[in-house]
């Protein structure tokens, strides 16, 4: 940095608001991004929100403010007489002429080359495919079992039995205890996600924690654990730490939850989720079964006139075959070799020539029934068509039948909508 692209040249004496606004715009735009080092003292909680304290080494201090904005999104929290890497800018204070530190990140003094082993295997991994969307399984709907890969003794445990207490009598819960930080912790894991698979029938695993700092969370970040998570053949929610946190295995995992808590929010719709959606789920049932009806009986009809077509056809090529064979049976005795091959040859090409006419009329059949199942409402409406009805079930095709105010439901192929009509517009027909 040159302050002497800053001097300020004037004969003119300068107001002390002056000098300090010419100050605070030189320190707050060249002292920016800043990572300093230093020890934390005179730590205060205001009860703004707002963290107060001094920066400090062997030689200088300076002050320090973590805005209340800003707390909650650290993963470090500063402790008073411990080091740490301080991320942040400069602010000048006008009034009192005075310069703060602006600490928008806290990092353990150690966590700067975790942070860039971190990266690193965060790259290597996927180079490998291990956090393709595509590998990605998809969740039941429903499960019935769901296995829970954490420690006995922690808190994270609690908190997804709380929630799964709220989830159907039908679901069952087993637990795979393991340890979930320091160094023997990766092998634990490890063991505990082999267990699911290879003694339960569980439908999810939840792989859950809590909070803490990178070093806490590094047990995750492991290659063995992270690999483990991809072979998995059961699909994975991961719920470590809080929000902010993140780790590999989230980014290898089938689904990533905030927090152990929603991660078994996730695994499972709640009783009253579900109790919402059986009216729901019924009033489909009866509509589908509506729209259903007539593709069904124009279904079997065709299915029966072409069976007996088919069924009609092949008895009469039968009926032919038998009395041209009973034909040639009775003039072989006056007929010459040269005659005999002939027939013979002609008798041959009779058979093939009744199944070819049987595996036409069979292709037949199944195209007509494939264009009718085409047609299928059902199928009508997964390709992004909706139907449009009323309360009482009538259904609407014409916009000219409806007006404005209207309350109507709008029909997916996953579920269903209320809709109020506020406007119509009727298209412009073109000439040709």
């Amino acid at each position: 940095m040159n302050l002497n692209d800053q001097h300020i040249q004037t004969d003119a004496p300068l107001s002390v608001a002056t000098l300090t606004a010419h100050i605070k715009e030189f320190l707050e735009a060249g002292f920016h991004g800043l990572r300093i080092i230093g020890e934390v003292s005179r730590l205060t909680n205001a009860r703004s929100g707002h963290v107060y304290f001094t920066i400090k080494d062997e030689h200088a201090a300076i002050s320090a403010v973590v805005w209340r904005s800003s707390v909650m999104r650290l993963r470090v929290m500063p402790k008073e007489g411990d080091a740490f890497i301080f991320m942040g800018h400069i602010n000048v204070y006008a009034p009192r002429g005075t310069y703060t530190l602006v600490v928008t990140q806290i990092t353990a003094m150690g966590e700067g080359h975790l942070a860039m082993a971190l990266e690193q295997r965060k790259q290597h991994f996927a180079a490998r495919g291990w956090f393709d969307a595509a590998r990605k399984r998809g969740l039941p709907t429903l499960p019935k079992h769901i296995a829970v890969v954490t420690s006995a003794t922690a808190a994270a445990l609690q908190d997804v039995y709380k929630v799964l207490n709220s989830r159907p009598g039908w679901l069952k819960i087993t637990l795979s205890p393991c340890l979930v930080q320091g160094n023997a912790a990766p092998t634990a894991i490890v063991r505990a996600i082999f267990r699911v698979q290879h003694q339960t029938d569980a439908d999810i695993i939840l792989l859950v924690r809590g909070g803490g700092s990178l070093e806490d969370l590094w047990c995750f970040n492991d290659e063995s654990v992270v690999k483990a998570v991809v072979d998995c053949g059961i699909p994975i929610i991961t719920g470590i730490g809080h929000e902010i946190d993140s780790t590999l295995v989230d980014f290898a995992a089938d689904l990533r939850a905030a927090t152990p808590s929603n991660a078994a929010e996730l695994c499972c719709p709640s009783r009253q989720e579900l109790r919402q959606k059986i009216p729901m789920m019924r009033q489909w049932q009866t509509l589908m079964l509506h729209q259903t009806g007539q593709y069904r009986v124009q279904l079997m009809h065709q299915r029966d006139v072409l069976r007996h077509t088919l069924n009609h056809e092949h008895d009469d090529r039968h009926h032919q075959s038998e009395r041209q064979q009973e034909l040639l049976h009775h003039h072989a005795a006056r007929i010459t070799g040269q005659q005999r091959l002939k027939l013979f040859h002609a008798r041959q090409s009779l058979a093939p020539n009744v199944q070819q006419r049987i595996v036409h009329a069979r292709q037949r059949w199944q195209a007509l029934h494939s264009q009718l199942h085409s047609m299928n409402p059902w199928h009508v409406l997964q390709r992004g068509y909706a139907i449009v009805q009323d309360d009482a079930g009538k259904i609407y095709s014409h916009l000219a039948d409806l007006h404005v105010g209207q309350t109507l439901r709008v029909c997916f192929h996953d579920g269903q909508a209320g809709v109020n009509i506020e406007q119509l517009h009727k298209n412009q027909k073109t000439e040709g």
